[in-house]
């Protein structure tokens, strides 16, 4: 009796064991994640994150470092002259870009023209994905300083309450500055005369003008913001796409430029669309395309819109681009918002970018 109720208890307890394992098996397999449906990745739209004066959606990989020569010479108009603009006045900007992540980049430049020294961000918000999400779309802003003298900064506005007698020691200068404020009003109805205007009255000296302008400048003018959401799409290997629409603001502006060529008032402010095409002819080269347009600016007057064709010329850690532009800002909020080239007049230039990677 008892060897009978110990083999019986040995094979219940058996039995129990292969009923919880097998338990255990199906919560198992149960508790495994399904694999992941998400589609593989497309390439790049882009070798480089630059394309002749816009940006791209296209970013180096994680913890990259990106070295970037930006030069534009002067327009082809002077002919001989200045040997169709290679000796005119030129502009160029280096810079330095760093990707944090896979998706995020910031970014230093500093460029010739008006000692401008900008900081960058640009962000990865979707891929585009093969046989899934058809785009990829990125955000690119900036924020840019001025750094030249501020005197250099002119035409900001000298309100007409303002007391120019304590201000201006030369009297011969405070009549010039009385009768300019009483035309700004008879004429304009404006209440305040600028700092050009001031300039160019008579009895007008450095001194004076040194003392006006410390009474009304302020370190904010100094600043400009430039940010843009960017669409593209690879099609195919051999072709890529972007559009892209951006808004421009200047802290200061040129009232008398702005007031004559900007739509609605929007002085300090510009909206501009731009499309870039690259057709790849072998694995290395592409032909760049591009077009961008202002919008808040009336037609047949600056800004000007900017459209380039060039080449691209790309490895796995070079990129060199030479190319034929209109405007020669180099940063994106001076193309869109101050471009003086007309290019349907000839007012082109020849312009070229580089840039190079290292990987950490």
């Amino acid at each position: 009796m008892h060897t009978y109720t110990l083999s019986n208890l040995r094979r219940l307890f058996l039995s129990l064991i292969l009923i919880i394992s097998g338990f255990g098996v199906v919560i198992a397999q149960d508790s495994i994640p399904e694999q992941s449906t998400k589609k593989p990745l497309e390439k790049a739209a882009f070798e480089s994150g630059y394309f002749i004066a816009d940006r791209t959606v296209s970013l180096p990989p994680a913890k990259t470092l990106e070295a970037v020569i930006q030069h534009d010479f002067g327009t082809i108009q002077s002919h001989w002259t200045d040997i169709y603009g290679l000796w005119g006045a030129s502009n160029i900007r280096i810079g330095l870009n760093f990707t944090i992540t896979k998706d995020l980049q910031v970014g230093f430049g500093t460029t010739k023209m008006k000692m401008l020294q900008d900081f960058s961000i640009k962000y990865v918000i979707v891929r585009q994905r093969q046989g899934g999400f058809p785009v990829t779309i990125a955000f690119y802003g900036n924020v840019a300083l001025d750094a030249r003298n501020k005197s250099s900064l002119g035409n900001n506005k000298l309100s007409s309450d303002l007391d120019f007698n304590s201000i201006v020691k030369d009297t011969a200068f405070q009549r010039s500055i009385a009768n300019q404020v009483v035309q700004n009003d008879t004429n304009y109805a404006l209440n305040y005369i600028t700092y050009n205007q001031a300039a160019g009255l008579k009895g007008a000296n450095v001194s004076d003008l040194g003392s006006l302008f410390d009474h009304t400048f302020k370190a904010s003018y100094r600043f400009s913001y430039f940010a843009e959401f960017m669409i593209a799409r690879r099609f195919c290997k051999e072709f890529s796409a972007q559009l892209a629409i951006s808004w421009v603001h200047y802290n200061l502006v040129d009232q008398t430029t702005m007031e004559n060529n900007h739509v609605n008032g929007g002085i300090n402010n510009n909206i501009n669309i731009a499309g870039i095409g690259k057709l790849k002819i072998s694995p290395q080269t592409s032909i760049m395309l591009s077009y961008s347009q202002p919008l808040m600016t009336y037609l047949n007057t600056a800004p000007w819109p900017n459209m380039g064709l060039g080449v691209e010329i790309s490895t796995s850690t070079h990129a060199f681009q030479i190319f034929l532009t209109s405007a020669n800002g180099l940063v994106p909020q001076e193309t869109i918002m101050y471009n003086p080239n007309n290019p349907y007049n000839g007012a082109i230039l020849l312009g070229f970018n580089i840039t190079r990677l290292w990987t950490f």
